[in-house]
């Protein structure tokens, strides 16, 4: 403006005329407006957030609201908010006139696990015609955790929360909710006295009965972050355009062992949790009842970083088994070395949960001790005949905190209600 004015200026004092007056005496209003804006414009922006729900999950919609505060001299025509927090950004238009204070909300939609902070803030403002504008960085930060999304099981369901699974059996047994939470799929090693034989041909797979002890049972937690565990085999890539739809094995992992806390927390059981990532090394939790808050900040910031691989895991956490434990171990690629750890334990009798997002095929030795591809079974396979339990994650998505998925008895396909 100030050499569209000097030209002008210059013009004025060489040709003279009305009209170049005239665009002169504009041009130093416009001038006079912006310097004035410049000078008297607000100071001491403050912005203010709040963030509900207190303690959000994965994949909830947060609502944030937030206070503008700041003062001016002079009648602001309009103000633009700007906030960046990564993922996400939002921007308000907001016309204080004579106001110094403004109150508005927004939405972040399906926000994913982890801590999220604001990076940047920023307010700006100008004249009505928007030629002269001044900008500033408001002061005010915020910072919110979202804690990873619970994935239950059948056996693991918190009491009193209604899943998909058991409205479905309160159909078929006439509003019995108790037969629903007092039965499972069959595990080996279940005598036949407790197999539910109705059940079972109502289903097409074997269901037994859930005795008083088990329903309290103790179990000990290994949660396998190390990152070759999660890198995705390539016969289980999508379609390039369709890879983001749904959470990476890491997220169903974690989803996975939240879940089994949070109903030990519920039920007040004994449960231990063993991963790796903490500065000594390891995250070790055990305990009864009411989950320390450092235990969800764990689970909120943990990370497929891990330096210590799933059969390292399995054998600190072994030092710490009690007897008549029952272990879940919650992994992403079922791969030859943890298959190996594994099935040790097994063959120790030592009951194992094995919940898994991929599954390779089991290697087979040739004649000359090569090994060879085989098509004939798998991994999973393997484990589930030296008694494993087994639960596939890959497709099994929380649903409104309260997902599920069923163990299955052919690897490779989830059943998920």
């Amino acid at each position: 403006m100030l050499t569209a004015g000097g030209i002008i200026g210059v013009l004025y004092a060489w040709r003279g005329g009305q009209a170049l007056l005239f665009l002169l005496c504009v041009v130093v209003l416009l001038l006079l407006g912006g310097l004035i804006l410049q000078l008297f414009g607000p100071r001491r922006i403050k912005v203010e957030r709040t963030v509900t729900p207190a303690r959000p999950v994965a994949g909830d919609t947060l609502r944030v609201q937030v206070q503008v505060s700041f003062t001016s001299r002079i009648p602001l025509p309009w103000m633009i908010i700007f906030d960046d927090w990564g993922s996400v950004s939002h921007q308000e238009l907001l016309f204080p006139g004579f106001r110094r204070s403004f109150s508005y909300s927004y939405r972040l939609n399906e926000v994913p696990r982890g801590v999220h902070q604001l990076r940047a803030c920023r307010a700006v403002w100008g004249d009505l015609p928007g030629w002269f504008t001044g900008s500033g960085k408001p002061a005010g930060e915020a910072t919110f955790k979202v804690s990873p999304a619970p994935l239950y099981f059948r056996w693991s369901a918190p009491e009193g929360g209604v899943l998909p699974d058991q409205i479905r059996s309160a159909k078929w047994n006439r509003g019995s909710n108790e037969e629903a939470v007092d039965i499972r799929q069959y595990a080996p090693g279940d005598p036949l006295n407790r197999i539910h034989w109705k059940n079972s041909a109502r289903r097409g797979v074997l269901q037994s009965r859930v005795p008083e002890q088990e329903r309290g049972r103790m179990t000990c937690v290994v949660l396998d972050n190390c990152a070759v565990s999660y890198e995705v085999p390539y016969g289980a890539l999508g379609a390039r355009g369709r890879r983001g739809e749904r959470p990476s094995g890491f997220e169903q992992a974690v989803s996975a062992a939240t879940g089994q806390l949070l109903s030990a927390e519920h039920n007040g059981a004994y449960v231990q949790l063993f991963t790796g990532g903490w500065p000594e090394g390891l995250a070790r939790h055990e305990g009864l009842g009411k989950l320390p808050v450092r235990v969800l900040d764990m689970l909120t910031e943990i990370a497929p970083d891990g330096g210590r691989s799933l059969p390292e895991l399995l054998e600190d956490a072994a030092r710490s088994w009690i007897p008549g434990m029952s272990v879940a171990v919650i992994t992403g690629q079922l791969n030859e070395d943890s298959a190996k750890a594994i099935a040790r334990y097994l063959v120790q009798g030592i009951k194992m949960d094995l919940y898994y997002v991929w599954d390779l095929p089991a290697p087979q030795r040739g004649s000359a001790g090569r090994e060879k591809s085989s098509t004939a079974g798998s991994i999973s396979d393997s484990l589930r005949r030296l008694g494993a339990t087994l639960y596939c994650l890959d497709g099994a998505l929380p649903v409104n905190g309260h997902g599920e998925v069923e163990f299955h008895v052919s690897a490779g396909k989830p059943t998920i209600w």
